[in-house]
């Protein structure tokens, strides 16, 4: 089978193409990792908006701002 100048340079842009669409792509799933990494070990106050870093994973801490407790994951008590 012989290939035409034309037809190289076509299989050229062609794989181009899909090497940028998988750059993206593995770009996107490492932006999601790292963003999850982030929100585990950060914390934002519910009374003044202070987002801090966690030294530990614990259930309940203290801000560094006002000192305020924030309790990790969903508070479900209402009221």
């Amino acid at each position: 089978m012989i290939f035409t100048y034309s037809q190289f340079l076509l299989a050229i842009v062609i794989l181009a193409f899909f090497w940028m669409i998988l750059d993206w792509f593995f770009e996107v799933l490492r932006e999601r990792g790292e963003a999850r990494r982030v929100r585990k070990v950060s914390r934002e106050c519910h009374l003044c908006g202070k987002i801090y870093r966690e030294k530990k994973q614990v259930k309940l801490s203290r801000c560094p701002e006002c000192e305020g407790e924030n309790i990790r994951g969903g508070n479900r008590r209402l009221g």
